[in-house]
């Protein structure tokens, strides 16, 4: 049997296997059969141009209906319709994150006809943690067990790690643009001093234009009209944004000082905190630095930069009220700067022109009460996202991008274990062993007892370096914390081959 015939069988068996029985019947207490019910009547016919037709009709009236559109993302994958089917499931997840159909389609799409190893991998483990009884769930788990590298070592999976709790609500879309296109050549930018506006507090936010190069105006398009934000850059290609904007547009660009526009795809976001992390094609811009540490004090003089109401690049300056206070479950900064429309998601900087907030928004029935989203939830967002990415590309054995996503990690995030940990062993894939190894000990200089970077690091002295001294201390050490877990046999066998050659 051939890969083609392999491919349509395959294909076939997800679609039979995903929609349940064909029969569908029209609401008795209805006049007539609404649009959907026509669609799917005509889908059980195998009418599948009168069920587009039917559907388009239904989601013309409802956009966000998932049933419409994963019926319509089968009929075109059915019809070979590749490109337009992953669109369309690409739109049932922005719209439900969790619609674990949505996801297994993608995965098969990603892996047997885009040879997209990055998003199917993202996709089958979605569907996997979703649906884990699903019937299908044995074919998804071996399909990515093809696509991911199974080596000894243990690449820590962010949520869940016992070492280390990683931030919540943090969702990638599986949106991952191949590594961003070479910058055009520019001369690297120094750090900015914040731009002198006039000294009075609450200045309207479209008083002073700035010279920040790093903040960008965010343009959406969404089913309901366009939506307007701020943002700004983090890293090359990175830029950092409002949530709910990034989360309603079907369509984003980001327009910088110079009126240079590009489009964006959304990598992350966090409902949470509402922020999400965009990618962009240029790298020409050096990213805004943050504050290191929760430094924040009452009245401390700050700045806010986006584009309110569409005015490019404006500035509003106030003080620091609250450095720390709670709305419900999320930690805000609370300030006195004047925000309006369109300033969510730009940067709140201080006077040396470091990060300190992201800008979310005001009370509408105060004034001079604004809140931020404090500067270290921020970098806890971004160090948690590079991580995820990074480790989904270690998996699918793209170890150069990967190890520059886990550095990205490190850098918004150096408490982070578990970033050392996976950088060491993509260090250790790439043969890059004097690195792998300064990984690993920093992973154990963070956390000690990080069992799992003991395993990593006692093997890696084991079969690598060749040290049985150092690599029994680390077995015993895992030993120490995991006694119960499955690997527990084999370390103790390893360990026991090491002391009996003492």
């Amino acid at each position: 049997m051939n890969l083609f015939s392999k491919k349509m069988i395959f294909g076939l068996w997800t679609l039979l296997a995903l929609l349940p029985a064909c029969s569908h019947q029209i609401r008795p207490d209805a006049v007539g059969p609404t649009h959907l019910e026509e669609g799917l009547i005509a889908y059980d016919q195998n009418r599948y141009d009168d069920a587009v037709k039917h559907l388009d009709a239904a989601l013309k009236l409802d956009s966000q209906n998932t049933e419409a559109l994963f019926r319509k993302g089968v009929i075109l994958q059915k019809q070979n319709k590749t490109e337009e089917a992953i669109q369309t499931y690409r739109d049932i997840v922005r719209i439900d994150p969790n619609h674990f159909k949505a996801h297994y389609n993608l995965g098969n799409l990603y892996s047997y006809e885009k040879a997209n190893n990055v998003q199917a991998i993202f996709h089958y483990r979605k569907f996997l943690s979703l649906a884990p009884t699903h019937p299908l769930a044995a074919r998804a788990q071996t399909r990515l067990a093809e696509l991911t590298e199974s080596p000894t070592d243990k690449l820590a999976q962010g949520k869940g790690v016992p070492e280390e709790e990683g931030q919540g609500d943090i969702h990638l879309t599986g949106e991952m643009m191949a590594p961003a296109l070479p910058a055009p050549a520019v001369a690297a930018l120094p750090p900015l001093p914040v731009p002198s506006v006039s000294s009075s507090r609450n200045v309207p936010s479209g008083a002073s234009a700035v010279s920040f190069p790093q903040v960008v105006c965010v343009h959406g398009e969404t089913n309901q009209g366009k939506v307007e934000g701020s943002g700004f850059v983090v890293g090359p290609g990175y830029i950092l944004a409002s949530g709910h904007e990034a989360n309603q547009a079907t369509r984003l660009e980001v327009q910088f000082q110079d009126g240079s526009v590009y489009a964006a795809s959304v990598l992350s976001v966090s409902g949470a905190l509402d922020l999400a992390l965009l990618q962009i094609s240029y790298q020409g811009v050096e990213p805004l630095s943050f504050v290191s540490a929760n430094t924040a004090k009452v009245g401390e003089s700050v700045l806010a930069v986006g584009c309110p109401f569409g005015l490019n690049h404006s500035a509003s300056q106030g003080i620091i009220s609250a450095p720390e206070r709670t709305l419900g479950d999320r930690p805000v900064l609370q300030t006195d700067v004047a925000i309006n429309p369109g300033s969510s998601g730009g940067p709140l900087l201080n006077k040396q022109g470091e990060v300190v907030g992201v800008v979310l928004g005001m009370l509408p029935e105060a004034r001079g009460i604004a809140f931020a989203v404090p500067g270290r939830e921020v970098r806890r967002f971004l160090g948690e996202t590079f991580f995820q990415m990074g480790t989904l590309l270690a998996e699918a054995k793209r170890h150069a991008d990967a190890s520059d996503l886990l550095m990205q990690s490190t850098r918004f995030w150096p408490q982070s274990a578990k970033a050392y940990n996976n950088l060491g062993e993509v260090y250790r894939r790439m043969k890059e062993m004097k690195k792998a190894e300064q990984a690993y000990q920093k992973a154990l200089e963070i956390n000690p007892k990080y069992a799992d970077a003991h395993y990593n690091v006692g093997t890696f002295y084991d079969s690598i370096l060749r040290n049985p001294q150092k690599a029994a201390f680390h077995y015993r050490k895992y030993l120490e914390l995991k006694p119960a877990s499955p690997e527990a046999v084999q370390v103790s066998q390893w360990l026991g081959a090491i002391e009996g050659k003492k």
